[in-house]
């Protein structure tokens, strides 16, 4: 076994502890392996199952990425505790524990490959039909023994803590009373097969630290439990001591963080079906009981896999968001969503252009005065004006007076021609046609139930054919005077169907630049405003072109040192471009739109230099504007660290008191005809209840040589990309 299978191998075993709160934290696993040590005998055990299940997914050379997360692991893990609690770990149970190991990665990969099929997680099933495997087969094994160590629970104390520890659970037993405190810490530490608080307490714990919001839910769902137990008469005791607890935390904390986007809406449907898997759960016990089988954690998957699946059927996806990448934590997949939902709210909606070169005029715009009235209110009529608002020259008289006719008219985005209609002559100045009111006209499919059409069209302009596939920038035909215009104008409008009069769409435009001085994207230009496409300065889309393959190299001055450190640029599974520096490990996610380019996310050290890049960068435009300032804002985990951001989790699903703002202005050095850099500025402005907290000012230059300098005055660090 080579040096990468080992350390896969490694991290799948960590992981596989940390997988079971639904986590692929190291630092959370390793305090979660010690609570699995309390009884020597279920830990030995759940290490010897975890070990098998991952090393041969590794020999047998199975995704690296997902073996190392644990995901094949946790279940067998599971297992091997269960195996350890219920028997001492004798030479039967060691072989039998290296056996189920194998057992249950070959269930797991077989409900992997059944609920996959549906995007479903298999969760902790292939664990349950496992160990009900294993246990039965235990008692017809011979050489097996009954753990004791459960009923002896002041030798086990002594045994690991020696008098301070039974003391201190003598202190406990007298002093905490609360059913409901002590049945949670029981919960906890049933999870990993250890019946005692203090294994409890320390999952608690490791669970506060690794994340707020999962141990918020693990309150809650424990909560409700423990009230429906009261309501509904049922003993109280099966919560700690018969393994179902855990159900009602487990599934708090999948439904209200990490399957879905915390928020209040995912807390009340923790809160909702917890009672539920209550019910559930104490059904299974009647009807497991003839069969001496334990519950374990069905109630939990069953219901889990019930609700997630129903919720597919949605027809409206509301504030209750399911999670589409998982961040690591319930807080990064909370914050990353309010980022990128507030950043970019039309996000996956096809990019549809201004159909023309150059700046033209809306002269009538939505709900227009004329004729974009009740279910055609949604279209634009643009026309070319001069510096005092006139369409014409000379004296209006003819056609050719006007500036917009005879102008190219080109495809918005890509796309099928599905409709033409031609040979419709040009109408005599103030003269309109109303048999074919729409005049020439060209509509083109850009995706199902969304259709561009151009109309008023120039009789025998139109260059191309029906089933002809176009390109974003392709001529379509020239402007004409066709059909109800009385002068000659561009009608264009968006659809759902591919008809001459269909009824307009509502949708926006992609990006244009309004009056020359603002950049939009995906908004909707109005009458009396001047647009023209966003064409992006050559300097700046060279600079920030990181395709796949690029290496950066930069030179690194700081008060301590100076460095050489070398980046490249990837593309993952998901196709999401990110840049990754090879000495500090980090990543930084990004996209270029052509218009911006833009950070996504970052992961790392924040004293690198990346970080540096990734704050600079986090959003700037690709066009020069004199006095164009931007403003956007970031995660605040991404900025906020510390007591501030560990406060800020509790309350993060219900209430944004952090933000962190980004304002970035440009400045040019040189003339257009001799440009030596352009410089961003930017200044990073982080608040708590609206007051400030601290400030931030860095620096990035793209010089007419294509080389790229940051100075970041808060690492105190000056930083030359010259060759990349």
């Amino acid at each position: 076994m080579n040096k990468e299978t080992s350390l896969v191998l490694l991290k799948g075993v960590l992981r596989s502890y940390s997988q079971i709160f639904f986590s692929e934290s190291y630092w959370f696993a390793i305090p979660l392996v010690l609570v699995s040590f309390l009884d020597v005998s279920a830990g030995l055990s759940g290490l010897l199952s975890v070990v098998t299940a991952n090393l041969i997914v590794s020999l047998l050379k199975f995704d690296k990425f997902i073996v190392a997360k644990g995901f094949y692991g946790y279940n067998s893990l599971l297992v091997g505790l269960g195996l350890g609690y219920y028997y001492e770990l004798t030479l039967a149970i060691i072989v039998i524990a290296i056996l189920a190991g194998f057992l249950t990665l070959l269930i797991t990969i077989v409900f992997q490959g059944i609920l996959g099929k549906y995007y479903l997680p298999y969760l902790s099933l292939p664990f349950v039909f496992s160990v009900w495997i294993v246990l039965s087969a235990g008692w017809m094994v011979s050489g097996t023994v009954d753990n004791q160590s459960g009923v002896y629970v002041l030798n086990k104390l002594f045994s690991i803590g020696g008098n301070p520890l039974v003391n201190l659970h003598h202190w406990w037993v007298g002093n905490i009373t609360s059913n409901f405190l002590n049945n949670y810490f029981l919960s906890l530490g049933a999870i990993f097969f250890q019946f005692n608080v203090f294994a409890g307490i320390v999952v608690a714990i490791a669970l506060l630290f690794y994340s707020r919001i999962a141990f918020l839910l693990s309150l809650l769902g424990y909560f409700v439990a423990y009230s429906a137990y009261n309501v509904l008469g049922m003993d109280m005791t099966q919560l700690g001591y018969s393994l179902i607890g855990f159900n009602f935390i487990l599934g708090a904390i999948a439904i209200g963080g990490y399957f879905y986007i915390p928020s209040k809406q995912s807390f009340f449907w923790a809160f909702a079906i917890t009672p539920i898997i209550a019910l559930v759960a104490a059904g299974l016990l009647g009807l497991l009981k003839p069969f001496y089988l334990p519950i374990l954690s069905l109630p939990f998957s069953f219901i889990l896999l019930a609700f997630i699946y129903s919720l597919r059927y949605r027809t409206v996806n509301d504030h209750f968001k399911e999670v589409i990448i998982q961040e690591g934590t319930p807080e990064r997949n909370l914050y990353s969503y309010q980022s990128f939902s507030k950043r970019f709210p039309n996000s996956g909606w096809i990019q549809i252009k201004l159909p023309f070169l150059g700046e033209w005029y809306i002269n009538q715009g939505h709900d227009g005065e004329n004729t974009h009235k009740g279910d055609w209110s949604h279209a634009w009529d643009f026309v070319i004006i001069n510096s005092e608002k006139c369409q014409y020259s000379n004296e209006g008289e003819i056609l050719k007076d006007y500036y917009c006719y005879g102008q190219k008219i080109i495809a918005p985005a890509d796309g099928t021609i599905v409709v033409i209609e031609d040979g419709i002559e040009d109408n005599e100045l103030g003269k309109v046609n109303l048999i074919k009111n729409w005049g020439n006209t060209v509509i083109i499919k850009h995706a199902d139930g969304l259709f561009s059409k151009l109309c008023h069209l120039q009789k025998g302009s139109i260059e191309i054919k029906v089933g002809e596939t176009v390109h974003y920038g392709q001529v379509i035909g020239k402007v004409g005077n066709s059909g109800r215009s009385p002068y000659p104008h561009l009608h264009f409008q968006l659809q759902a169907t591919p008809y001459i009069g269909s009824k307009t769409l509502k949708y926006p435009l992609f990006t244009y630049l309004e009056d020359g001085k603002e950049i939009r994207t995906f908004s909707y230009p109005s009458k009396d405003q001047s647009v023209r496409s966003v064409e992006p300065n050559l300097l700046l889309k060279s600079a920030f072109n990181l395709i796949p393959g690029i290496k950066m190299n930069w030179s690194v001055k700081s008060p301590q040192s100076f460095d050489t450190i070398s980046w490249e640029v990837f593309t993952n599974a998901y196709n999401k471009s990110y840049v990754y520096c090879y000495a500090t490990k980090s990543i930084a996610y990004f996209h270029n739109d052509g218009v911006f380019f833009y950070f996504t996310h970052f992961e790392g050290d924040r004293k690198s230099l990346l970080y540096s890049f990734y704050l600079a960068a986090f959003r700037i435009p690709l066009i020069y504007i004199d006095g164009y300032k931007l403003t956007d804002y970031l995660p605040v985990n991404q900025t906020f660290n510390g007591w501030r951001l560990f406060l800020q989790d509790f309350l993060a699903p219900f209430y944004l008191y952090l933000t962190t703002c980004i304002e970035v202005s440009m400045i040019k050095n040189g003339s257009d005809f001799d440009l030596n850099s352009i410089e961003y500025h930017s200044r990073l402005s982080g608040y708590s209840f609206n007051n400030l907290a601290w400030t931030r000012k860095i620096k990035l230059k793209v010089s007419n040589d294509n080389s790229l300098s940051i100075e970041d005055q808060y690492n105190k660090i000056e930083a030359v990309c010259e060759t990349y």
